[in-house]
Formats: structure tokens, C-alpha cells, sequence
């Protein structure tokens, strides 16, 4: 292994665009990151955030919402212990960072006035020594081409690295101690070599050992500070290597890492093996209570990057950089205290020899998710071999200070000794983790009864509930099947079924397989665009009994937008309607001046004559409506509404669909056809005429008789019609049948009617003396004999 910076893994993150109706993605919340400081002792970790579909009972309202004492990653929780004290104000260092920074660049020509310039500010060691390393990061970069290409090697002594502003670990670490003899800190800065875990290194690579002398690929310094010692390494808190796939080579990237200044000795050990002038171990080197001594077991420690102790990241399971596997499979486990943004990506691991180690990105043979406060990451691998697994995490709300966090914790080997392969995960997922994202969780909505974000069946069915923070909110929904390595869309096998703030989702999986089961809801409140809240994977070892398909509809069931605009309300909650033997109702709330129309449809075609399988029952004031639907076989219907103000004018805006569940057919008798809908017309309220007794435009004539009696204002004049079977009745018959009485305040009609069954009672009416008889209504009568 050559010297070398340290090194970053280029990840594809699959960040995709805010989803449209076809599409969605989410961007979780993330805790803000304070300022500066990226270290954390073991007994400073703050406490956990969000919890994800967690539940050991059967509701995770409570458990969901965030912790309301959640600590952020801020100066006073994340420098060690010693580097706080010795940095208690980082506002401090900051100014020291800009005077660095902003050193004019001729100086580099003198270093004697470079130092006194630096220095100049310093009021004691400490501060001398962070404008010495802060500014040579900002101004050596790493010599990629003298360690990876064909250059030839790279002048490495401290005057070649100030005079080129090019270096590799060597010319950085003796440039280092140079300016810092040039400012009288001679004997508190000594430059250190070893082994290290940079460049090229995946966990289980060995290290080169000649003649009984570890070969040392790396250079870093150690410095003195009130009478203490502490680890620095300004080649790696300078800036990163990464191999660039569209350059087909490596290059370098200058970003600042704070964490290799007065470095966590624990941190520092995880990629640094001192070795001594013998080629032996120098544990003494390490600052270490407990110095790891064996090069083999350092070797086979789990790879960790600085961001790994910055995010007091712990391994729950597997410690050791390399996991081997019989079955191809295995699930590794970490907590962080802070609320990240985790990523992950899986490669085939390519030899040593080869470049780019890293080769075929399987990633979607990884299921990250969450249980409680545990990151799960759920690997299958595809073939035999040798496979390497990166882990990152990111704060989006970091400030400025720590923009330049390495998103990059870990990585381990993964070694499949099985030859079977092992299918991929249902890809699609945003931001790569499964289960409710935070955002989704802090926008108030609540998946109930799931453990992990996984469900397993062997009846071929599956069920999701999920709490809605308001009854308005509304969601879509996508279920997605693997088949033979490819993602097919099921549309038309998920049904979103609204139960006041509840969602029930049924979901019938045809296929023996894994499903992915996607949920999305508006989660900002300046956009309209869907994102990507909940996904869970669906086990099925058997397929349903029927392939059940209900009508395709992303969205849920029942009311929408405008149904809650006009003032409307669903009495029954549910919008999902059984109708046993082919009959069911449907119940709403509304003003008198909202108008409700419907479509009925079956396996997507509208039935011209629904209106004589739908009654749409007005009530006598106009303050609710009740839909009385017959259905002519089993099946799913689509009862479509539409409504608007009577009073204005235009097209009537859809308000909601809700699904009938038809368990029989109807075998009795339909509804006569309506002119428009049943009850008062508008001319009817404009005359300021009342339907007396009857509260609903359904009249009950027991025996064949009923009576209408109508309040009027003024003297009116109206003429009646019935209808039986769509024919009206013959005026001879309709006299017999209708009694008309007036007096000065209404009009009465008495009916005896010959037969059982519907008969459609309409009338026609104006002020008296007026020469035309508009339409006032039509109320269905149910004659029973």
C-alpha cells in the first residue's frame, strides 16, 4: 500500500426529484448540527430521535413522534473530552481558520516570514500550532499522480512541499514540523510513521511485513500542548482521495476534516498503526490506555472512518471488518444518537491488484432500516465472493462548519461461501432506507402495529393501517412485485380505505414473491408534489386464493380536497361499503345550497342508467343526502360524486370516489330514472316553498297512500305527474290516484296509489297567474301493498 490521503467511497445515492403523481421521493428531517465540533466520548452520546415503525403493542402513535429532548450535534456534546478543554471557545478558532486562510500567498517564498505572519496572532502554543496546520491544509495538496500515476515520486522534504504546494503523507508531515521549529515549537512536534487504512485498503487486506519490519506507508506528527501530547495528521484533515469513474483515475479533493487536529486517540487508532525506527510496533504512539500491539488484530478491526466517532456511531453486531457468511446472508446493526440520513452501497470487491477495487454495485441486495433506535442493514449477497459494504450517514441541516463531514462511517467485507444466489431487494426506495421516514413521522402521520418494516404472509393478503394527522390529508399508494430480477408494477391490488382519520390499506398479493409496498404523502407545505413517506416489504409464500384486483386507484378512497372545501361530510367514515346481497347506502352531510351529482362505474365503465341503481335521497331542507344503491352482480363499483355551489355557475369538480364491495346481486326492483336528482329542484327553494312531515325525498305509502303537503308563501299553481316503470300514468289514472287541496298557506296532495313498488311523483309550479310551470321536483314514493 502506497502513501496516500485518506480516501472517501463516491457513492450514487439515488437522489431522485420530488415526486410527481407518478413518483415519489422523500427528503427525511434531520437534526441541526450545530457547529463546529465533530468528536463525542461514549459518555456524552445524547439521547435517540425518531423511532421508526416501532411498536410492541398494536399503535405507534406515541412512540413515532419524535423525542422532545433530543440533543443536536453541537460544539459542547462533540469534541473529546481533552479537546474541549482545550478548546472552550471555538469562536476562537475560527477567527485563527480566516487569518490562516486569507495569508497572502508570496509568503510561501519566505518561511520565516510565512511563520511570523501566521503566528503573529497566536497568544500561546496551542493557537500557534492550529494556524501552522491550517494553513498548510489550505495550501499542499496531495500528490495523486506521483502515488497513482506515472509521475515518478514526489519531492517529499519540507521545502518541496512549501515551494510545489504538493506533497504525499511525508512532505505534509515534515513540512509540518518544520514551521513549527520556525516558531520555536522544535521539541513539542516530533513526526511519527506507520501502517495505516487508507488509499486502497478493504477490510481484510494484510499488511506488508520484510524481514520481521512492518512496511510503514504513512506519516502524521503528534504535538505537545500543555504538557501533553496529541495526534494530528494534516494529510487527511486536508482533503480526500477518491477514484473518479467518468475520469477512470483518481484525483483529489481539498476538504478540511476537523477531526485530524488534536485527534480522539481512539479515532486516530482506527486507521493509524504507529511503527517504530526497530519496524516494530510503537504502541506507546497510539496515546492509548489499552494500545492495540498485534498488527493482525489491528488489521482485522472493523474499517471506521473520523465521521464514525463524530456520529458516535455503535456496532450493535459484528465488530470485525470481515463477516463471512454460509448462507449468503446476514444483518449487522448499529445505533447513533443522532437522527441521520443513512445511506449504504455494495460493490463486489475486486483484488488488490485491480483498479478500482471496488466493482459491480449490487446495492439493492441491501435492506437498510430501522427499529427503534437501531439502523438494520439486511444483506444478500448474489453470488460467491468477496463483496464490500460502505455505510454513510449525512446531517442536510449541518451549518457551515461542518459541511465538510465525510459522509462515509465504515465499510466491512462481506465473504458468501454459499454458491446459491440470493434475490435483490424491491429497488425504488428513496434515500435508500426502508420503513417511515422522519419527515413522514413529523408531519404527524403514524403507521400502527409493525415491529420492522417488514411483513411476512402465507395467505397471499396483506394489511397496513396508518393514522392520518388530519382527516384531509390525503396519500397514494404503489405496490411493486419481483419477478424473475425485475421490478413490475401492480396497479389495481392495493385499496386505501378511509375510516375517518384512519387509512386501512388491503392489499392482495397475487404472486408467491417479495412486494414492495410504497406510501406517499404531501410533506411540505408549499408544494403540491407527493413524496416518498412509508415503504415496507411484503414476504409472500402463497399466492391468494383468487387474484382479486379492486378498482386502480392510487390514491385513497372516499372524499378529497374539494369534498371538504364545500363544507361536506362523510356520516358513515368509511369509504369502503359492503353491500350485502347487492344493496348498501352511503351517508352525507352538506349545506342546502351544495348540489351533488354521481357516476357509477364497474371494472372502468360508467353505467349510463345509474341513476336507477343509485338513489340519491335529499333530505327534505337540503341538509344531507343519502345514496340508496342496488347493485346488479358481485364485484367492485366506483361511486363517483361531484359537487358544487347550486348558485354558481360552471362544472361540477369531482369530491371523492368510494368503493362498493358487492357481496350479492340485487334481485328486487330499481329506481326510476330522476330528472337530474331527487327532491326540490332550485325553482322550488327560490319560491321559498317547504316540504312539510317528510324529512327525505323517500316517502313511504303504507298501504299504497301518502300525503305531500307543501308550505307557500303566495298562492301557487302546480300540476302533478306519477310514473310507474318509467311510463307516466294516463291522466284519468293520475286523478283517481292524486287529491289535490289548497288553502291559503299551502297545497296538500293525497295519494292512493294501485299497486306496490316505486312510482316517481313530479310537479311542476309557479305564482299563480304565471303562464309557464317550471319544474320544482320529483320525490321517489315506495308503495307497499
Amino acid at each position: 500500500m502506497g502513501c496516500s490521503a485518506s480516501t472517501t467511497t463516491t457513492v450514487d445515492k439515488g437522489r431522485v426529484k420530488p415526486a410527481t403523481l407518478e413518483n415519489g421521493e422523500l427528503k427525511p428531517t434531520i437534526q441541526h448540527f450545530k457547529s463546529k465540533d465533530t468528536f463525542l466520548e461514549d459518555n456524552q452520546k445524547p439521547k435517540p430521535t425518531v423511532e421508526h415503525l416501532r411498536s410492541k403493542d398494536t399503535s405507534l402513535e406515541d412512540n413515532q413522534k419524535p423525542k422532545p429532548t433530543v440533543q443536536h450535534l453541537k460544539s459542547e456534546v462533540t469534541f473529546w473530552e481533552d479537546k474541549q478543554k482545550l478548546i472552550p471557545d471555538y469562536e476562537r478558532i475560527r477567527v485563527l481558520d480566516a487569518h490562516a486562510i486569507q495569508a497572502p500567498a508570496y509568503l510561501k517564498n519566505s518561511p520565516t516570514e510565512l511563520v511570523n505572519y501566521l503566528t503573529k496572532i497566536a497568544n500561546n502554543d496551542l493557537e500557534k500550532f492550529r494556524v501552522l496546520f491550517r494553513w498548510e491544509a489550505e495550501n499542499v495538496d496531495y500528490d495523486v499522480e506521483s502515488v497513482y500515476g506515472n509521475k515518478g515520486p514526489s519531492d517529499s522534504s519540507p521545502e518541496g512541499a512549501l515551494k510545489n504546494g504538493l506533497a504525499v503523507c511525508a512532505g505534509y508531515s515534515g513540512l509540518f514540523k518544520w514551521l513549527c521549529t520556525l516558531a520555536d515549537l522544535e521539541t513539542k512536534c516530533v513526526s511519527l510513521s506507520g501502517a495505516s487504512k487508507g488509499g486502497d485498503y478493504q477490510p481484510g487486506d494484510t499488511f506488508e511485513i520484510n524481514n520481521g519490519k512492518i512496511k510503514t506507508d504513512h506519516a502524521w506528527n503528534k504535538i505537545c500542548v500543555n504538557g501533553k501530547w496529541y495526534l494530528c495528521d494534516c494529510t487527511w484533515a486536508a482533503g480526500t482521495v477518491d477514484y473518479d469513474e467518468n475520469l477512470g483515475k483518481r484525483k483529489y479533493t481539498r476538504s478540511w476534516n476537523e477531526s485530524y487536529f488534536l485527534s480522539n486517540p481512539e479515532m486516530f487508532e482506527a486507521k493509524h498503526f504507529p511503527v517504530g525506527d526497530d519496524g516494530q510496533s510503537a504502541p506507546d504512539e497510539q496515546l492509548l490506555d489499552s494500545p492495540v500491539t498485534d498488527l493482525n488484530v489491528w488489521s482485522d478491526q472493523l474499517q471506521r472512518s473520523d465521521t464514525f466517532y463524530t456520529y458516535s456511531v455503535e456496532t450493535v453486531t459484528h465488530n470485525q471488518g470481515v463477516i463471512e457468511t454460509d448462507g449468503n446472508e446476514v444483518t449487522i446493526k448499529l445505533r447513533s444518537p443522532f437522527a441521520l440520513q443513512y445511506w449504504k452501497k455494495l460493490c463486489v470487491l475486486n483484488p488488490r491488484e485491480t483498479t478500482p477495487r471496488k466493482g459491480r454495485n449490487v446495492s439493492d441486495c441491501v435492506m437498510a432500516y430501522k427499529t427503534d433506535d437501531v439502523i438494520n442493514f439486511r444483506v444478500r449477497l448474489p453470488s460467491q465472493g468477496d463483496f464490500i459494504l460502505d455505510i454513510g450517514a449525512k446531517c442536510l441541516n449541518a451549518n457551515e462548519d461542518l459541511k465538510s463531514v465525510r459522509e462515509w462511517i465504515m465499510s466491512y467485507t462481506i465473504r458468501g461461501k454459499s454458491a446459491s444466489s440470493t434475490p435483490a431487494f424491491p429497488p425504488g426506495v428513496s434515500y435508500d432506507i426502508w420503513g417511515a421516514n422522519d419527515e413522514f413521522l413529523t408531519n404527524g402521520f403514524v403507521v400502527m402495529g409493525l415491529n420492522e418494516p417488514i411483513i411476512r404472509t402465507d395467505t397471499g393478503k396483506a394489511q397496513v393501517s396508518v393514522k392520518l394527522p388530519n382527516i384531509q390529508a390525503p396519500l397514494l399508494a404503489d405496490l411493486v412485485h419481483m419477478s424473475d430480477g425485475q421490478a413490475v408494477e401492480m396497479p389495481g391490488h392495493v385499496c386505501g380505505e378511509k375510516i375517518g382519520q384512519d387509512v386501512l390499506y388491503s392489499i392482495v398479493l397475487p404472486c408467491i414473491g417479495e412486494y414492495r409496498f410504497t406510501v406517499h404523502a404531501k410533506l411540505r407545505d408549499d408544494s403540491d408534489l407527493y413524496w416518498q413517506g412509508v415503504n415496507i416489504l411484503i414476504e409472500n409464500s402463497k399466492p391468494a386464493d383468487v387474484d382479486e384486483k379492486f378498482p386502480e386507484r392510487r390514491g385513497l378512497w372516499g372524499p378529497d380536497d374539494e369534498f371538504y372545501k364545500l363544507g361536506l361530510q362523510d356520516i358513515g367514515q368509511s369509504s369502503r361499503i359492503v353491500a350485502e346481497k347487492g344493496s348498501c347506502e352511503l351517508k352525507l352531510g352538506k349545506q342546502p345550497e351544495i348540489k351533488v351529482i354521481f357516476d357509477l362505474e364497474k371494472d372502468g365503465r360508467t353505467y349510463d342508467d345509474g341513476a336507477k341503481y343509485v338513489f340519491a335521497d335529499t333530505a327534505s331542507d337540503g341538509s344531507n343526502l343519502t345514496f340508496h344503491v342496488r347493485l346488479p352482480e358481485q364485484g367492485y363499483y366506483n361511486l363517483k360524486l361531484y359537487a358544487k355551489n347550486r348558485n354558481k355557475e360552471g362544472t361540477f369538480p369531482s369530491v371523492g370516489s368510494w368503493l362498493l364491495e358487492s357481496r350479492g346481486s340485487w334481485g328486487g326492483e330499481l329506481f326510476p330514472h330522476a330528472n337530474g336528482s331527487w327532491g326540490a329542484a332550485d325553482h322550488f327553494f327560490d319560491l321559498g316553498l317547504q316540504l312539510l312531515a317528510h324529512k327525505s325525498s323517500l316517502i313511504e305509502a303504507t298501504n299504497g297512500a301518502c300525503v305531500l303537503t307543501i308550505k307557500a308563501p303566495q298562492p301557487i299553481t302546480t300540476t302533478p305527474y306519477l310514473e310507474k316503470n318509467g311510463t307516466r300514468l294516463p291522466e284519468d289514472i293520475k286523478t283517481n290516484c292524486i287529491k289535490i287541496t289548497n288553502d291559503t298557506s299551502s297545497i296538500t296532495y293525497s295519494l292512493t296509489l294501485p299497486d306496490s313498488g316505486f312510482y316517481k311523483f313530479e310537479l311542476y309550479g309557479a305564482l299563480a297567474g304565471s303562464t309557464s310551470l317550471p319544474y320544482l321536483g320529483c320525490w321517489l314514493i315506495n308503495s307497499r301493498k
